[in-house]
C-alpha cells in the first residue's frame, strides 16, 4: 500500500497546481498599492538607503537599487513619516511620524513605541522634526513640544525637556546640547539638568547671534557649529557668528551633517528649482543646482560619494560627487495615493484620483488615472502626457470607465471634459467638439461628474451643472445631450440589468433613466427620481450606488443603505427597503447614521460597504455582519473609504482609502453557471507545515463541494463562495487530514442541461 501511495503521488504531482491565487496573495492577506515616485525623508545603513514617502517607506539596496516596500501592510504603525535615523550599533531604523508615533525596524520586524502619540497630557504639536543619535544609542528627538531622550538599547524614554516651543533640530557640540527652536538657539551643558528647560541658556547678542531669530536647524562639524538664522546659514565658533551661505528669496529647508560634510538645502516659495550647499571640514564649498536638485528636503552622502536627495519633485534623486552628475528613477507604482473611483475590466484595474468638494467645486487634483495591467502600473497625467495640461483636462479626473470590447479608457475631468484614451493616443472631448457644455455660471469648465457604459456600448456622461446634464456618446460616435430633470447635479452611478442608468443627484436622491427604443430621441425616455419621500430612501443625501449579483440596487446615503428590489423601478410603488439588523441585542437599520461612501459586491454576493468609520462586509441579504475592517484591526490606511471594486478573476477587493490604495484577498471569486475550463487547487500539494486555507477555484457560483478520501469516505462538505470554495484541511471533528490523496467533487445545477460536475485532487504530505 505504501509503495502504491508513493507511485500515485509520483503520477499526480506533476499535474497539480501549486502556489497562491492568481493575484499572488494568500487568502485573508493584504497588499499596498502606494505611490513610490518621491522621497521626502532619507536615511541610510551600510547597505541600504531608506526613503520616507508621503504614505510609506522605501528601502533601496545601495548595490543594485532593488527596492523593498513597507507600509501598514508590513506592520508600520501609520503614514506620514517625518524623520528617520539608522543606528548601526543596534541595526535599527528609527522612524518618527507627524503624530509623535515611533516605529523601530530591525531584523525581527517592526516594534511600535507610541508613548508620545498616546500621551493625552502633552500639549502642542507632537511631530518629530529631527532625531540625533548620541553615541549611536541615545536618540535625541526634537518635537513640537520639546526635546526627548530615547534609549535604543532599553527602548525606554529617559528625559524630556518641555520647551513650550517647537524644536526643529538638536545636536551636541563641545560638551553641550544645542536646540534650534522657533524663537532662537538654546544651550545646555551635558552635565546640566536636562528636563528643566529654564536652565537652558538662550543664545543672543552676547554670543554673536541676534536677540530673537527663527532657528530652523543646527548641526556640528568638528570645531564648528552651523545654525540656520532666518534662512541664512551661519558658522558659529567662540561666540563669533559668520555668514556662510545665503540665497535671498529661498528658504533653508534642511541642514545636516553627513560624514565629513554639512549639507544645506534651499528651496524657493514658487516653482523654481532650489540648490544644495555642501561644505567639508576644510571649508571647501560646492553648490549644486539644476540636475538632481528640485525642491530639496533632505540629503545624505554614502560611501561611494553619492548624494541621495529627499526632494518634493518627482523621482528619487542621486548625484555623484564631486561632478554632481544626476541619476533619477522611479518604481512601479500608482502616481498618487488619492482615489475617487475604481473600475476593473478583464483583470485590469483603472483608478481615478480627482476630488469633488461638498460645495460641488473641484479640488484641483492633477494626479490623473492610474492603470494596473498584469501588475504593471501606467499613469495618465500631465507629467506623462503634457497635452493634457494644455487642454486643462488633467485636473480632478474624478470618474473613469472602460470599454471591455476595445479597451478604450474614458476619463472624466471635473474641469476639462472627457478624455478618450486608446493606448498613447488621447482624444479630448470638450464643448467645441462634443455635446458637452460648460457649467452654468462657469461656462469655461465642462464638468464631468460621472461615467457609465451601458450594455450596448453607449457611454452616458454626467455633465454636472450643465444646462443639459446628461450626455450620450454612443457606440457609433454620435453625441446627444438631454435634460431628463430640472436637477443638474448629476454624479457617478451604475447601469442595472435592465440597462437603466442610475446617477447620484447632488441635491437629493438618485436619478433612474432609460432611453427607450429611440436612442437619440427623448420622446420615449423613462425617468424617475427616487428620494426619501417618493422612494423611501434612508436620506436624501445619496453618496454611492451598487448592483449585486441578483440585480438588486443598493443605495448608500449619509444614513445607511436602502435596497431596490423591484421588477419595474419606474413603477411609483417601487420603493427602497432598509436592512434591519440586531447586534448586541439592539435592533436598528444597517449602518444607521453612517455615510456609506462606496459599495461593492464580491463573488459570493456579499456586500462590502465603505464608510468614514471603516469597511463593513455583510452577508448577501445584508442581515449578518461577516467582517469589519478598521485602522485598529487591519492594515487599512484610513477608516475613510472612498472607492471599492472587486476583481472576480483574482478574488481581490480593491479598496481606495483617504490615505491610499490597497487590496484584500477575499475567499471568493466570480462564479459562472458552469465550471471554468480548469479547476485550480492551491496550495497543492499541501506541505506538512501549511495550516492555512486551501482554495478550490474555477467553480460555478454556489456549487456543492464534497471532499472525500481515496476510498470515497466523506471528509468535508461545503458550498462555494461565488466561484471558489475554501477548506482548512480538517474533517468535521477538527482532525487534520492524514497524508494521501483527497478527491474534490463539485457540482451545480446547469441551466443548459444536465448537472455540471468536476472532480479535482488534493495531495497531503505529512
Amino acid at each position: 500500500m505504501r509503495l502504491f501511495s508513493l507511485l500515485l503521488l509520483t503520477i499526480l504531482l506533476p499535474g497539480l497546481v501549486a502556489g497562491q491565487a492568481s493575484s499572488g496573495l494568500a487568502i485573508d492577506s493584504w497588499r499596498a498599492a502606494l505611490p513610490y515616485n518621491t522621497g521626502l525623508v532619507v536615511a541610510q545603513s551600510p547597505s541600504h538607503v531608506y526613503y520616507g514617502t508621503s504614505q510609506s517607506l522605501l528601502q533601496i539596496d545601495k548595490t543594485d537599487l532593488s527596492p523593498r516596500f513597507y507600509s501598514r501592510v508590513e506592520n508600520l504603525s501609520e503614514n506620514g513619516i517625518s524623520r528617520m535615523v539608522y543606528s548601526q550599533r543596534f541595526g535599527t531604523l528609527m522612524i518618527g511620524y507627524g503624530s509623535g508615533n515611533i516605529d523601530l525596524l530591525d531584523g525581527t520586524g517592526v516594534t511600535n513605541i507610541n508613548d508620545i502619540a498616546a500621551n493625552t497630557n502633552l500639549t502642542g504639536e507632537k511631530e518629530i522634526y529631527d532625531i540625533f543619535l548620541q553615541d549611536d544609542s541615545l536618540a535625541i528627538l526634537s518635537c513640537g513640544f520639546g526635546v526627548v531622550q530615547f534609549n535604543l538599547k532599553t527602548r525606554l524614554f529617559e528625559q524630556t525637556a518641555f520647551t513650550g516651543l517647537r524644536v526643529f533640530q538638536t545636536t551636541i557640540y563641545q560638551d553641550a546640547y544645542y536646540a534650534a527652536t522657533e524663537e532662537g538657539l538654546y544651550r545646555l551643558p551635558l552635565t546640566g539638568f536636562f528636563p528643566n528647560f529654564s536652565t537652558w541658556q538662550k543664545l543672543g547678542p552676547a554670543e554673536g547671534l541676534p536677540n530673537t531669530f527663527y532657528a530652523g536647524g543646527v548641526t556640528a562639524l568638528d570645531d564648528d557649529l552651523f545654525v540656520v538664522v532666518d534662512d541664512v546659514l551661519v558658522r558659529w565658533s567662540d561666540n563669533q557668528a559668520e555668514t556662510v551661505y545665503e540665497f535671498p528669496g529661498f528658504a533653508l529647508r534642511y541642514l545636516t551633517t553627513s560624514g565629513d560634510r554639512i549639507l544645506a538645502g534651499y528651496a524657493p516659495s514658487g516653482f523654481d528649482a532650489g540648490r544644495v550647499y555642501i561644505r567639508d571640514r576644510q571649508g571647501n564649498e560646492q553648490v549644486l543646482q539644476g540636475g538632481c536638485v528640485g525642491r530639496p528636503l533632505g540629503g545624505l552622502i554614502d560611501e561611494q560619494e553619492r548624494l541621495w536627495m529627499a526632494d518634493e519633485w518627482l523621482n528619487f534623486r542621486v548625484a555623484q560627487l564631486p561632478a554632481g552628475t544626476c541619476e533619477q528613477f522611479q518604481y512601479n507604482a500608482p502616481f498618487d495615493f488619492s482615489t475617487s473611483e475604481i473600475r476593473i475590466v478583464d483583470d485590469s484595474v483603472y483608478v481615478a484620483s480627482g476630488t469633488i468638494l461638498s460645495n460641488f467645486s473641484g479640488g484641483s487634483n492633477g494626479s490623473g488615472v492610474y492603470v494596473n495591467q498584469g501588475g504593471t502600473w501606467k499613469n495618465y497625467n500631465f507629467f506623462a502626457y503634457p497635452e493634457m495640461a494644455t487642454k486643462e483636462a488633467q485636473i480632478d479626473i474624478h470618474t473613469v470607465e472602460v470599454d471591455p470590447q476595445t479597451g478604450t479608457i474614458f476619463a472624466g475631468s471635473y474641469y476639462g471634459g472627457l478624455m478618450e484614451i486608446e493606448g498613447d493616443q488621447i482624444t479630448f472631448h470638450q464643448k467645441e467638439n462634443s455635446a458637452l457644455q460648460g457649467a452654468v455660471g462657469d461656462e469655461q469648465r465642462e464638468r464631468v461628474g460621472g461615467l457609465v457604459l451601458d450594455r450596448k456600448g453607449n457611454l452616458w456622461i454626467a455633465n454636472t451643472l450643465a444646462p443639459n446634464p446628461l450626455v450620450l456618446y454612443s457606440a457609433n460616435k454620435e453625441w446627444k445631450s438631454f435634460r431628463p430633470t430640472g436637477n443638474t447635479q448629476l454624479f457617478k452611478g451604475i447601469v442595472d440589468n435592465q440597462n437603466n442608468k442610475w446617477f447620484v443627484l447632488g441635491s437629493g436622491g438618485i436619478l433612474v433613466y432609460n432611453e427607450g427604443n429611440d436612442l437619440l430621441s427623448a420622446s420615449d425616455d423613462r425617468v424617475r427620481i427616487i428620494d426619501a419621500g417618493s422612494g423611501n430612501l434612508p436620506s436624501n443625501k445619496v453618496v454611492s450606488v451598487g448592483l449585486d449579483l441578483d440585480g438588486e440596487v443598493w443605495i448608500g446615503t449619509d444614513d445607511g443603505v436602502g435596497v431596490i428590489r423591484c421588477g419595474d423601478v419606474f413603477d411609483p410603488v417601487c420603493k427602497a427597503s432598509r436592512i434591519v439588523v440586531t447586534q448586541e441585542g439592539i435592533t436598528e437599520a444597517l449602518l444607521n447614521d453612517e455615510e456609506v461612501r462606496a459599495i461593492a459586491v464580491d463573488g459570493a454576493n456579499r456586500k462590502w460597504l465603505g464608510t468614514r468609520s471603516g469597511l463593513f462586509v455583510q452577508s448577501p441579504d445584508g442581515l449578518t455582519e461577516i467582517r469589519q475592517f478598521t485602522e485598529s484591526n487591519s492594515p487599512l490606511f484610513s477608516n475613510q473609504i472612498n472607492a471599492l471594486a472587486f476583481n472576480g478573476k483574482t478574488g481581490e477587493m480593491w479598496i481606495g482609502t483617504e490615505a491610499g490604495l490597497l487590496t484584500y484577498q477575499t475567499e471568493t471569486t466570480a462564479g459562472g453557471d458552469v465550471h471554468a475550463s480548469t479547476v485550480e487547487v492551491y496550495p497543492n500539494p499541501v506541505r506538512p507545515d501549511y495550516r492555512g486555507p486551501i482554495a478550490i477555484k474555477g467553480l460555478p457560483r454556489d456549487a456543492n463541494v464534497k471532499i472525500t478520501d481515496i476510498r470515497g469516505r466523506l471528509v468535508y462538505e461545503t458550498t462555494s463562495l461565488g466561484g471558489q470554495a475554501v477548506w482548512y484541511g480538517e474533517d468535521y471533528t477538527g482532525r487534520r487530514a492524514a497524508s494521501g490523496v483527497y478527491l474534490v467533487f463539485t457540482s451545480s445545477d446547469n441551466p443548459f442541461g444536465s448537472p455540471d460536475t468536476e472532480v479535482s485532487r488534493i495531495v497531503f504530505i505529512q
